[in-house]
């Protein structure tokens, strides 16, 4: 707006960054992946169905509950997913089984050194509240040796 005058100029702003990817964060918040956590999400043994819920609840988790992704009801949790309840009941067993998400009462947290939408020192505390014994999702998978009582020594 010219103050002298009262008229006010329109203009464009021509940008070299194409449309596309002036959308690639549209809607504000995005949630956070370590280069090893999409290695881990690459090796888990998960259906179709439990990847696409673990997208869903990254993009639905609580934004000010880093990582909470409320569960009213099953079913209503399912038709939020657009999923079935069947598919949402295995793909919860297998992301906890996996250690992605752990349950948090009736709801369940998506695991804050997984997969975090928040800045560090949130993360730093929501990782001390993992509880013990949720299965560590960068355990390396596989055959394990197990030690065996028993056995001979010597070189000879």
């Amino acid at each position: 707006m010219n103050r002298t005058t009262g008229e006010i100029a329109d203009f464009t702003v021509h940008s070299s960054v194409s449309a596309a990817r002036g959308l690639w964060f549209r809607g504000g918040g995005f949630t956070t992946m370590g280069y090893a956590a999409h290695q881990a999400l690459a090796d888990a043994d998960l259906s179709v169905s439990a990847y696409k819920l673990f997208h869903q609840m990254c993009a639905i988790q609580n934004r000010k509950d880093h990582g909470l992704v409320i569960v009213e009801s099953q079913v209503k949790f399912a038709e939020q997913v657009g999923m079935a309840q069947s598919s949402v009941s295995r793909s919860l067993k297998q992301l906890a089984d996996a250690g992605f998400i752990y349950p948090d009462g009736r709801n369940w947290r998506i695991r804050p050194d997984f997969a975090f939408n928040g800045n560090g020192a949130a993360q730093g505390q929501a990782v001390q509240n993992i509880p013990a014994g949720t299965p560590d999702p960068y355990a390396p998978k596989g055959a394990q040796l197990t030690v065996i009582d028993g056995g001979d020594d010597s070189d000879g």
